[in-house]
């Protein structure tokens, strides 16, 4: 098995990170790649490797304090939807609660988020918190858990989504990977992505139940979400609509020229 080192990043490098990061990578790939070609230099100091480490956590820090005490009263203020019923009944619907988002090339923008409309509750799955985020005048669906990484992290890009690949359980179709995806981005992935961008192909919803069916149309009728006869082209085009390399999915696509493009998946 191969084993990890410590390495500073000596660029900006897809899925690593950016210039100036130290990340633990497996040695093999390290040494046969990233090293020869420049990229990295290997770190083998341990107690730089831990002043280094103190450092980006520090940073990390930094950046989730820069959170406004304005915004963090009313994150906490809308945290449970349950708890503002009172205040509902007085005062009618709460307005859409503006904040900042950051991208990564230290572009700062607004944007807001509201909770999903409850009467519409019963036709997406139970078990997430759902959010509804505005921007540039579009309503893209999410979950609570990623909004509140939303709100800290520095967005990467834009993630663009083979729908139809990922949602599959045990060899049918499904749509509980769908919103899975959500937390995985949110607490497992080096970069963080908004917005998501969704394709799907005609024949994954035929495939689907009835009730997975109705959680789709649910699903699509937000922001970034297409129902096409073939995704897979779709996804390049997507991609290079939004400006991204950045695709998630567990094809390989092949029949298509895929060196600048970026394929991550689960793992």
């Amino acid at each position: 098995m191969s084993s990890k080192i410590s390495v500073l990043l000596l660029k900006d490098f897809a899925l690593l990170g950016r210039k100036g990061e130290l990340v633990d990578i497996e040695s093999d790939y390290a040494r046969s790649y990233l090293l020869p070609n420049g990229i990295v230099k290997q770190i083998k100091d341990k107690q730089l490797i831990e002043r280094l480490k103190e450092k980006q956590q520090v940073q990390k820090k930094r950046g989730q304090s820069s959170l406004s005490e304005q915004s963090k009263a009313l994150l906490y203020k809308y945290n449970d939807p349950t708890a503002t019923a009172e205040s509902h009944s007085i005062l009618g619907k709460l307005p859409p609660m503006s904040f900042r988002i950051h991208f990564r090339h230290e572009k700062i923008e607004q944007m807001a988020w509201e909770w999903y409309p409850s009467h519409r509750l019963n036709r997406l799955p139970a078990g997430y918190k759902y959010v509804i985020l505005i921007y540039k005048g579009r309503k893209y669906l999410g979950t609570f858990h990623y909004l509140q990484q939303l709100l800290m992290r520095r967005i990467h890009s834009p993630l663009i989504i083979d729908g139809s690949n990922l949602g599959w359980v045990k060899g049918k179709p499904a749509m509980d990977p769908i919103f899975d995806l959500y937390d995985y981005i949110a607490d497992k992935s080096d970069k963080f992505f908004f917005p998501f961008i969704w394709a799907f192909d005609k024949s994954f919803r035929r495939k689907l139940s009835k009730t997975e069916r109705r959680e789709l149309t649910e699903f699509c009728t937000w922001s970034g979400t297409k129902i096409v006869d073939y995704a897979d082209e779709e996804i390049f085009k997507l991609a290079k609509k939004f400006h991204t390399r950045y695709i998630f999915s567990q094809d390989h696509f092949r029949q298509y020229h895929t060196e600048n493009f970026t394929r991550i998946t689960y793992r």
